[in-house]
């Protein structure tokens, strides 16, 4: 899977992307859980560029969801910014 041509319009993203040499054009949006730290993309549309059907199976379209959600472990992050603050305090 390859992903080129990103273009982002406040919380949307249009993603253009190969997959199985076939190539396709995603629209996501940015979901934010209200009262939690993070996000993810969620799919709104696709559709396969050359012939305009929806032709993924659910697998592809999870690879790819997966391909562009991030990974972050926010309480980990967090632990490791309030250490290095206080390891700077220290100095």
């Amino acid at each position: 899977m390859e992903l080129s041509n990103f273009i982002l319009h406040k919380e949307i993203l249009l993603i253009h992307a190969t997959i199985d040499q076939s190539d396709y054009i995603f629209t996501v949006k940015w979901k934010t859980p209200q009262n939690q730290k993070g996000g993810s993309w969620e799919l709104k549309s696709y559709l396969n560029h050359s012939t305009g059907e929806k032709d993924l199976t659910a697998e592809q379209i999870e690879a790819f969801l997966d391909r562009i959600n991030p990974k972050w472990d926010w309480e980990q992050d967090e632990q490791q910014l309030i250490k290095a603050m206080e390891e700077e305090k220290k100095k």
